[in-house]
């Protein structure tokens, strides 16, 4: 067991620390503010304070652990070992940055909780973000740091000495806002969708469309009964997130009545885990939408449903997850950006959010999401699956999740990204 004698015992401190020790790394912490107990301890120790006791294996504390509520924190990034690093302490310190700290801004997603400019969408915008603006925002950062840190402890204690774990997992999420392109639409749906077709003069558009109403070709967005098939060949198996609401000026949706979208939700229940995306008005007035979605849901697959995911992205951080914590939800996989690719948390591996509004954590598991299909093709890059590939392959800690989200569109056999899907099918048959 580790011991970490600081001067005070926050519940961000608490927090961080059994976060990364005992979730990231996999060694039990525990914390003390008596120096007799820590002198006494005889098994691997540390202090984490504003001074050195003596003559211990010492980190400089940040006070952003030791304060209360969110204020505007100055910010430096510079370059440590290669990595980038910011709230320096102390530049004659074997560890001359605050790790847990910075972890623990990052995390929290501090910056989002401070007063900041959000898109026209009402979103946070990931060009403001400190990752984008000092480049590092495609790196694990957070689990880099542990990385090291933990390098480190290890030329110190023997404990820390451990051995090379399994390889990182691959996970693939699949969203259904919409299940049928053409198909079971409303009739003023299919009007839009030809006047919109023609307007554009989308004459490949306008043919597709009158040759699945015919029913003469398949629906684009009906690749249901592939997935089987696609998956059975590798390891991956995906999570499906189907939008099971009703439609609203915000969002169009295929009717929660309609039999056919209902057996095939139970029938992908039976082969895959299935997760909620809740419906852009849901995150709006969740009271009354994001409860009735959640029952009707698990009426329907007859399960308790767990996972989580906003089809209209998080909004509001504190506000969204406290939403998805009151409803008693436990894993959410929304921390991602929409269009940029990237870790908007600073790491791939799963946490439980923090509150710092409210200074808590919350009983909700935070998937973070590298690549959403929007990114990966507005990126433009003809191989991205080669991309991610070396994207997984760099990452540092056995146990982090390496997460991108895909669309039943995409997954269609006839869809016309078959050089995409290729480069997906390589991907996931490791």
């Amino acid at each position: 067991m580790l011991l970490v004698y600081t001067h005070k015992i926050t519940p961000r401190l608490r927090y961080i620390f059994k976060h990364i020790f005992e979730n990231m790394i996999g060694v039990e912490v525990s914390f003390t503010k008596a120096v007799e107990e820590f002198v006494a301890h005889a098994g691997p120790k540390f202090s984490y304070t504003t001074k050195a006791l003596g003559d211990e294996f010492f980190v400089a504390s940040h006070s952003l652990l030791f304060e209360q509520g969110v204020v505007q924190q100055q910010i430096e990034v510079e370059i440590w070992e290669r990595l980038p690093v910011f709230f320096k302490t102390d530049d004659a310190a074997v560890v001359p940055y605050d790790v847990f700290a910075a972890s623990f801004f990052m995390l929290s997603r501090y910056e989002e909780a401070l007063p900041h400019i959000k898109t026209a969408e009402g979103h946070f915008d990931p060009s403001k973000s400190i990752a984008k603006q000092h480049d590092f925002l495609e790196l694990p950062v957070v689990d880099l740091w542990v990385a090291k840190f933990q390098q480190i402890l290890a030329s110190h204690f023997e404990e820390f000495k451990l051995p090379k774990g399994r390889p990182p997992k691959k996970e693939i999420l699949i969203e259904v806002p919409l299940a049928f392109r053409y198909k079971y639409r409303t009739l003023l749906e299919i009007l839009m969708d030809f006047s919109s077709a023609l307007w554009q003069l989308n004459i490949r558009g306008l043919v597709t469309q009158f040759l699945v109403l015919l029913r003469l070709k398949d629906d684009p967005y009906d690749s249901f009964d592939q997935w089987k098939t696609l998956f059975a060949s590798g390891s991956i198996q995906p999570k499906i997130f189907f939008l099971f609401a009703k439609s609203s000026a915000y969002q169009s949706t295929i009717s929660t009545f309609n039999l056919k979208y209902r057996q095939i939700i139970k029938q992908t229940g039976d082969f895959f885990a299935l997760g909620v995306l809740a419906s852009v008005k849901s995150q709006l007035i969740p009271n009354q939408n994001l409860s009735r979605e959640k029952k009707d849901f698990q009426e329907l697959t007859h399960r308790t449903v767990t996972n989580v995911r906003w089809s209209n992205g998080i909004k509001e951080v504190t506000k969204d997850y406290g939403t998805l914590s009151d409803f008693e939800f436990t894993s959410d996989y929304s921390m991602g950006y929409a269009l940029t690719l990237g870790f908007r948390a600073g790491t791939a591996i799963p946490f439980y959010f923090y509150d710092v509004s409210n200074e808590f954590q919350l009983p909700l598991k935070v998937h973070s999401v590298y690549a959403t299909q929007k990114a990966l093709t507005q990126k433009g890059d003809k191989q991205p699956f080669e991309i991610l590939e070396k994207k997984y392959e760099e990452l540092p800690l056995s146990n982090s999740k390496f997460t991108v989200v895909l669309t039943n569109g995409f997954l269609h056999s006839s869809s016309k990204n078959n050089t995409l899907q290729k480069g997906f099918q390589d991907y996931i048959c490791d």
